[in-house]
């Protein structure tokens, strides 16, 4: 476990239950700002519960969280501000344009300033003058996927930037999008993935955890893919 002090997440005994079931048991886990956190595990392991509980939107039973050495329980607001999450589900208004659905996300972000603006450069740089003013309902996963990446990570990433499942429905090219954000993001941004996929993340991670049954059984170099494998089988 990483030293308190470069920790900008860390979490103690961290539990959650349903009813009779334990989806997570006594997590424990630092993590320093700056890196990026693959989670991986079957269906089923606890790591989207775990994301969750590290977005705010699921409260553990037990356990405490701390960012940036307060405890998360009184500064809410103000680590919401600070945080962006992709949930494997799009959260899109499908009666709404693309071009729409940025702005209002946009606005309701305090880390942009310009919502309309930051819209024109991200159609532009993107190459969305295509479908970006077609609703949300006629676009296809891939299409209403990208564009739910750009607006948790553009124009601007936030402190922590949160993805559950983030290849999932994506081709090639907006794989490559996606890596090209997450390795050219800022030094102060810290990225936690979760996946199944280990291929997808290995090259992104400084490390990453397997959860099985609730629990962290195991973490892993990058490097270390001949290792996780053997455990597989």
């Amino acid at each position: 476990m990483v030293t308190n002090d470069k920790a900008v997440v860390t979490l103690t005994k961290i539990r959650k239950t349903y009813g009779f079931t334990a989806a997570l048991k006594n997590i424990n886990l630092t993590i320093e700002k700056g890196e990026t956190i693959g989670l991986i595990g079957n269906n089923g392991a606890g790591k989207s519960t775990l994301l969750k509980i590290m977005a705010l939107l699921v409260s553990p039973s037990s356990g405490s969280m701390k960012f940036n050495g307060l405890d998360m329980k009184d500064r809410k607001s103000d680590i919401k501000r600070d945080m962006e999450v992709l949930l494997s589900q799009v959260f899109l208004f499908d009666d709404l344009t693309g071009r729409e659905n940025l702005e209002y996300y946009y606005k309701m972000s305090k880390r942009i300033t310009n919502p309309k603006q930051a819209v024109k450069e991200i159609i532009q740089k993107f190459k969305l003058k295509l479908y970006i003013d077609r609703p949300v309902r006629e676009y296809s996963t891939g299409m209403a996927k990208k564009l739910e990446i750009l607006r948790v990570s553009y124009p601007t990433l936030p402190e922590i930037l949160l993805l559950d499942e983030p290849f999932s429905g994506l081709d090639v090219e907006n794989r490559e999008m996606l890596n090209e954000i997450i390795v050219e993001r800022p030094p102060e941004t810290t990225v936690i993935i979760c996946s199944h996929d280990f291929e997808a993340i290995a090259r992104l991670c400084s490390r990453v955890y397997y959860l099985e049954k609730g629990k962290i059984s195991q973490s892993y170099l990058p490097t270390e893919y001949n290792k996780f494998l053997n455990l597989k089988d």
